[in-house]
């Protein structure tokens, strides 16, 4: 419903109506009955001639209505369609001698510029005529308002998808960042550096007769042997630590890119650039899987030596973590103790002007129904998802020129994703 202020606005909004043919000093009684009748009072422009009211035309100005006095000039009427063809998009009424044969006296004549209709009933006909006139200003000026609200509604859709998709992509490397967290806590919680401490005190306690302790005691001849093995260990542990630490400094990063990305998306499209593939693939790799996975999934890598493809890095990245995750998410579901996965990187034909990743996994497979549904907005079969992964995927792919499909045999058959990416022209060429 419109608001009341503006369904106000709409009701004083005056007519421009412009005059052909009439002295103004010398209107028809119809005519000046008619306007003065209207409330609000409208504005009128008068003007003689037809070149007159071209130049109207021709300057931007826009009437609402057009009254033509066809009584004198019967040919006024035909001539008044190049104000018509100058951008005027309104409608004209032409008025007739008495005289003229128009058919009936009631009759309004038809025809692409407007109707005409002869002065004896010109009264009741102008009446009508200027109200159509004003209604259907007031309907395009609502239109006008209600596309301003549409636009406003679609821009604030908009700002909630962007938010959805940083949230989703966020979350996706948060998982990550949760597991790499989780192990190193593990690890310094369990760490055998107590160990280094324990032997530290007893030696302490024993310094006044060291050597003896350390050779002739039998807790004392452990130490030695004891802290060798445990150096070994600790430098394992350490190294174990600095490379969780590192992932999670890359993830956070990435997490920080990410924000970055979708804010540059707001103000034009992400930065496409030379990309190699397998460097992405490994990445999005390292944030998808962690080591126990090996347990129950092989990965199978077939990686050709393939040009650097067009495409913003970032957003790959998060599209194939995506991609990964809902991989393992579908091998999961499905029952049986082992899967694999296997992830290619070729060329599609002897051109090599684009490369394919093929991505096809043991899952529990997509339903026929589902396949032609599965990149909508907000469609999904998860009982926790939300439907926005894939459809920003593909969405951010064909911004990049690429494409991507998915392929499924049905439930419990698995399901193959293929993203098809341009190779930057220059090396294609050289």
């Amino acid at each position: 419903m419109l608001p009341l202020d503006f369904q106000f606005s709409l009701q004083a909004l005056p007519l421009s109506i412009l005059m052909v043919g009439f002295h103004e000093s010398d209107v028809p009684s119809a005519c000046r009955v008619a306007l003065a009748s209207m409330i609000p009072q409208p504005s009128v422009d008068w003007v003689m001639t037809i070149q007159e009211g071209k130049v109207q035309a021709e300057s931007g100005r826009q009437f609402d209505a057009g009254i033509v006095d066809c009584r004198a000039d019967s040919h006024l009427w035909e001539a008044t369609s190049c104000l018509v063809r100058n951008g005027q998009k309104t409608t004209f009424l032409g008025l007739t001698g008495a005289s003229e044969n128009t058919g009936n006296q009631s009759q309004i004549v038809e025809d692409v510029i407007g109707c005409r209709v002869n002065e004896t009933s010109a009264l009741t006909v102008l009446s009508w005529f200027l109200r159509q006139a004003q209604e259907r200003k007031q309907c395009l000026v609502e239109l006008q308002w209600l596309r301003s609200q549409l636009g406003e509604a679609a821009y604030k859709i908009e700002l909630a998808d962007v938010a959805s998709t940083v949230l989703h992509n966020v979350g996706n490397v948060l998982t990550s960042v949760t597991v790499a967290a989780n192990m190193v806590e593990s690890l310094v919680d369990q760490s055998s550096v107590t160990l280094v401490n324990r032997m530290a005190e007893l030696m302490h306690a024993h310094e006044q007769n060291l050597g003896a302790y350390l050779t002739e005691d039998p807790k004392g001849k452990r130490i030695p042997t004891s802290l060798g093995k445990l150096g070994s260990h600790l430098i394992e542990e350490q190294k174990t630590v600095v490379n969780e630490m590192k992932g999670l400094v890359r993830n956070i990063r990435h997490m920080k890119q990410i924000i970055v990305s979708q804010q540059t998306m707001a103000k034009s499209a992400g930065k496409v650039e030379p990309v190699v593939l397998v460097q992405v693939l490994s990445h999005a790799m390292e944030m998808s899987f962690q080591p126990e996975d090996e347990k129950w999934i092989t990965i199978h890598c077939d990686y050709q030596d393939v040009l650097p493809v067009l495409a913003d890095q970032h957003q790959l990245l998060q599209i194939l973590v995506n991609l990964l995750r809902n991989a393992k998410q579908a091998m999961r579901q499905q029952c049986q103790e082992h899967h694999e996965l296997c992830i290619k990187v070729n060329y599609p034909n002897h051109e090599k002007t684009s490369v394919v990743i093929t991505i096809q996994d043991s899952g529990v497979g997509i339903a026929a129904e589902h396949l032609s549904k599965l990149f909508t907005r907000g469609f999904t079969t998860k009982k926790d998802g939300n439907g926005i992964g894939l459809h920003s995927s593909i969405v951010a792919i064909q911004n990049m020129g690429g494409s991507m499909e998915v392929q499924s045999d049905g439930i419990g058959k698995g399901a193959v994703f293929t993203l098809t990416f341009p190779v930057q022209q220059e090396v294609a060429l050289a």
